[in-house]
């Protein structure tokens, strides 16, 4: 008797790796810039979490995942690691997807999200030096003079 595999459990699947996958890079981020998650500013984990929403187009267009699963990866994202409430995950998915789409809508977010998917690449390939690289150029370029 031959067992079938419906989509929706295919579907899980890839999600789960992907989710995993996002971890691990966002894990790899904060050991190239020598600190842990936790230990990041609010505005160094923003900037964190539209990087990796690179990453989720990057893993969307990789995996062929329609827009739905796509909004389920970047709110999961939003939640594990970065710990947002399921609220704040959904209005900062919502605010990047718009980004994302609108260069206009905010200009700076928006190339972050594009250097995201830079770095998954750098990710993928175990690039290190230009992974580090491309995250430390953006945080220091948005950090307030002092």
């Amino acid at each position: 008797m031959t067992e079938f595999i419906n989509a929706e459990d295919i579907n899980d699947v890839i999600l789960a790796a992907a989710a995993s996958e996002l971890e691990q890079m966002v894990d790899r981020i904060c050991e190239l810039i020598g600190t842990p998650l936790e230990q990041t500013t609010e505005l160094e984990r923003q900037v964190i979490a539209a990087f990796g929403f690179g990453a989720v187009y990057g893993i969307t267009h990789r995996d062929q995942l329609a827009e739905p699963q796509a909004h389920a990866l970047s709110i999961r994202m939003l939640i594990k690691p970065f710990n947002y409430s399921e609220q704040q995950a959904v209005d900062f998915a919502d605010d990047l997807i718009r980004v994302a789409s609108d260069r206009e809508a905010h200009p700076v977010m928006n190339t972050i999200i594009h250097r995201g998917i830079d770095g998954h690449r750098q990710f993928n390939q175990e690039d290190d030096e230009g992974l580090a690289h491309n995250i430390q150029e953006i945080l220091a370029a948005v950090q307030p003079e002092r």
